[in-house]
């Protein structure tokens, strides 16, 4: 049996024209691949290309630099308070219960909350110096794409096309950029039980992922519990829903847990490196069931939390445990 294929959802009929039939097709293939999948090719997106090229060369410029020099970046303060993060300081395995104990992932990172605003931004690297102006615009191109995805999003749920504005007038986000270092060819000489990123869910809304183009690894867990590859596509972002949305849908989209798994024994050593924009709603967002995800035949299934108390939670406990607590008694 062949294995399943992530869903490819084409967004351009949408965005040229969101009240059209075409549109409505689109709209019912997002919410199919959610309800299935909870993750996607996003095709037709307009994303412009320099915007990802110059990004995704300017932190290859960055990572490529001494260790001493990226650590002058670093916070020390772990990961999720911004700035440099080395390898062997995140397990992102241990949000789950089943992941107590993981060994460190094999991946090193950076990452921006502000924008890439130097005024506001924890660490700003001054080198390279392409690398603040490339992420204003890309984090640019990313927040404009998050309210269109928002917008289609209503319109899958069956909800008003702004449902979602206020919501996101100021939305939290975050950009990572995750550089994987190259393993050993010789898998003996690979640390024990260390995956480049181990199997976990995202907390919040929607994550746009630009994937290294070249670089296969990603997998995404189907809702029977095998692991499915998600390679590159050409031209392709993925984008997956986060923990609060499926607690505001109320379960009718999935929360996908993924993974980034070792290259095979025997391949070439080579580098890895991802794009990644968190989302989420306003801190002060009070997130519960939606009004056309419930109704007599399917009973609200979780508590109001606001998005800032459902990402306190998370930070403190396994994602798993946190919807649980959610559940309504």
């Amino acid at each position: 049996m062949a294995e399943p294929a992530v869903p490819v959802v084409d967004i351009a009929a949408f965005l040229a024209d969101p009240s059209s039939d075409a549109a409505a097709s689109v709209a019912a293939a997002w919410d199919a691949a959610f309800r299935e999948y909870g993750i996607v090719y996003l095709t037709g997106h307009g994303v412009p290309e320099d915007a990802t090229s110059e990004l995704a060369s300017s932190a290859t410029t960055f990572f490529s630099q001494s260790e001493e020099a990226k650590m002058a970046m670093c916070l020390h303060q772990g990961y999720g308070k911004g700035g440099f993060v080395p390898v062997g300081v995140e397990a992102v395995a241990r949000s789950r219960p089943e992941g107590a104990g993981s060994a460190p992932d094999a991946v090193e990172n950076i990452v921006f909350s502000h924008a890439g605003d130097p005024a506001l931004e924890s660490v700003m690297p001054s080198e390279p110096p392409t690398l603040q102006p490339s992420v204003a615009a890309y984090w640019a191109a990313m927040r404009a794409l998050l309210g269109q995805l928002m917008q289609l999003s209503a319109k899958a749920l069956g909800l008003p096309g702004a449902y979602f504005d206020a919501a996101f007038e100021r939305p939290k986000c975050n950009l990572r950029l995750a550089h994987y270092p190259p393993m050993p060819a010789d898998a003996d000489e690979r640390a024990p039980g260390v995956l480049r990123y181990g199997a976990h869910t995202d907390y919040t809304g929607f994550t746009i992922l630009r994937p290294d183009p070249e670089i296969i690894g990603l997998e995404a867990q189907a809702a029977d519990g095998v692991w499915i590859s998600v390679p590159p596509r050409p031209g392709a972002l993925i984008v997956n829903a986060g923990d609060l949305l499926q607690v505001w849908t109320n379960d009718r989209w999935r929360s996908a847990p993924h993974r980034v798994v070792n290259p095979p024994p025997g391949s070439a050593p080579r580098p890895r490196l991802s794009l990644v924009f968190f989302t989420g709603p306003a801190d002060d967002t009070v997130v519960e069931p939606l009004p056309n995800c419930h109704g007599p035949e399917v009973p609200k299934k979780y508590e109001p939390v606001s998005a800032r108390e459902h990402l306190l939670r998370k930070l403190g406990r396994s994602n798993t445990d946190v919807l649980k607590d959610l559940k309504l008694k």
